[in-house]
């Protein structure tokens, strides 16, 4: 079975669709995950950044924040916690591609695990760390 660490770009496809771009590739993984297809996992990070961008961003209600932190954890399980050398990769990944701490976190977790991460970060994607949703769906031959 396909193991891929799926950030937080494309996880607020999963919830919410206004302007949202590869939204069809990024629903398809999602529902691959319910169907058991494939596992999609995240890092703790994922929660504090999804409550952020639905809540200030979004500005969803608390209770709906609350329900759709759930509804990860429920299709992706407990989210893996960020370990002491991931840090360290980080911040090399961080130094060496001009990245932020936290999309280096994402990548060197990814690294670590022997997984691909999958998102719309274009610095991510350009460096060379990630896959889109586009590209995962065509490679692992999910039908969106």
């Amino acid at each position: 079975m396909t193991t891929l660490l799926v950030d937080t770009s494309v996880l607020v496809k999963w919830f919410h669709s206004e302007g949202e771009s590869e939204l069809i590739e990024a629903r398809a993984i999602r529902d691959a995950t319910r169907r058991g297809e494939i596992e999609a996992r995240v890092i703790d990070l994922a929660i504090y950044e999804m409550g952020n961008v639905l809540l200030r961003s979004l500005h969803w209600s608390a209770s709906d924040v609350a329900d759709q932190l759930d509804d990860l954890i429920v299709i992706c399980g407990a989210p893996l916690a960020i370990a002491a050398a991931w840090l360290r990769q980080a911040a090399d990944i961080g130094a060496t591609h001009g990245l932020t701490f936290y999309d280096a976190c994402w990548a060197a977790a990814a690294q670590a695990l022997g997984i691909s991460l999958v998102t719309v970060d274009a610095q991510l994607l350009a460096a060379g760390l990630a896959e889109s949703p586009a590209a995962l769906v065509e490679r692992v031959r999910l039908h969106p």
